[in-house]
């Protein structure tokens, strides 16, 4: 007579099957509650995101004159709707580049640099072109903070620059001269910008 022995799972292969199967719950359900910077919609109104670029950029101004060069950073938003600032990259004396930002849970909405120490050899009180293209590309607005203490918003839709607050709204380099040939306007588009440019700028 033959013998039919019924296969029956051991109490270890259950006990693995079921762990198995809490640790895809639990992996699962980390990754549907993470949320990338494109997942989220940044709450901040314009007008928070700008003071809180103020007070960023004036703090950083003592160490960019101090070092004679451009710092640069990102504003993001948390999930929680809390404004926040990635570490401040040191640029050159004339040029800072962004790291890419991509940090789950938050969501950039503006960048930050400031112009390092005041130059006759370049045009620090105005934002530059690469300054508005780069904010264009990167698809957020811009704040900059010149030598004299202005501050400025670019707004990347219109590729336009906006003067905040003029000479010595933000800590002012102490080697700061205005300059009596150069009329700065309180606005510029991308076009006008590159026009002051091509006429030499500011002429002292």
């Amino acid at each position: 007579m033959e013998d039919v022995r019924t296969s029956r799972p051991s109490a270890t292969t259950i006990v693995f099957a079921l762990c198995a199967i809490a640790w895809v719950a639990i992996v699962w359900r980390g990754v549907s509650n993470v949320k990338g910077p494109d997942a989220l919609v940044a709450t901040a109104s314009q007008e928070e995101v700008q003071r809180f670029a103020r007070q960023q950029l004036d703090a950083l101004q003592p160490s960019s004159f101090a070092s004679d060069r451009e710092l640069c950073g990102i504003i993001f938003e948390t999930s929680e709707g809390e404004l926040g600032v990635s570490r401040p990259t040191s640029g050159d004396e004339a040029s800072c580049d962004i790291a890419f930002f991509d940090e789950p849970g938050m969501v950039p909405v503006a960048s930050f640099h400031t112009h390092g120490r005041h130059s006759r050899r370049y045009d620090g009180e105005v934002p530059s072109l690469i300054d508005i293209q780069s904010d264009v590309a990167s698809g957020i607005d811009g704040y900059v903070a010149t030598p004299g203490g202005r501050f400025w918003h670019i707004d990347h839709d219109e590729a336009e620059a906006r003067l905040i607050c003029g000479p010595a709204c933000l800590t002012q380099d102490e080697s700061y001269e205005p300059c009596t040939g150069d009329l700065i306007e309180r606005f510029y588009t991308y076009e006008t910008l590159s026009q002051r440019f091509s006429n030499g700028g500011a002429i002292c």
